[in-house]
């Protein structure tokens, strides 16, 4: 699958996540986002997937949540005072053009 396509899923899948929440924060990790975006469990996504949530929380976008096991797997968090939460509320269209645009870089 193209990059492009699988970042703008990525996106999706992650405005999708932030405006179906009902609470007041959002957790994800690469395998869960991937399987929201509906790309399965390809390995090569799941990675892009982890590169991409590791280029959010570069930009401060999302934060990476501190992990009491040895998991190699990262947990990122949103919460609902966040940049980024309020933005995907306010203008999920906007929200997604921003995501990419940063991603990109």
């Amino acid at each position: 699958m193209r990059l492009e396509i699988l970042e703008k899923k990525l996106v999706e899948a992650l405005v999708v996540l932030l405006l179906n929440a009902k609470g007041k924060v959002v957790s994800i990790k690469a395998t869960s986002l991937v399987k929201i975006a509906g790309l399965g469990h390809d390995h090569s996504a799941i990675l892009k997937a982890a590169r991409f949530l590791q280029k959010l929380s570069k930009y401060q976008f999302i934060r990476v949540a501190a992990s009491t096991n040895r998991n190699k797997t990262y947990r990122y968090m949103i919460k609902d005072g966040d940049e980024l939460w309020q933005l995907v509320r306010r203008d999920p269209e906007r929200a997604k053009e921003l995501i990419l645009k940063i991603i990109s870089k």
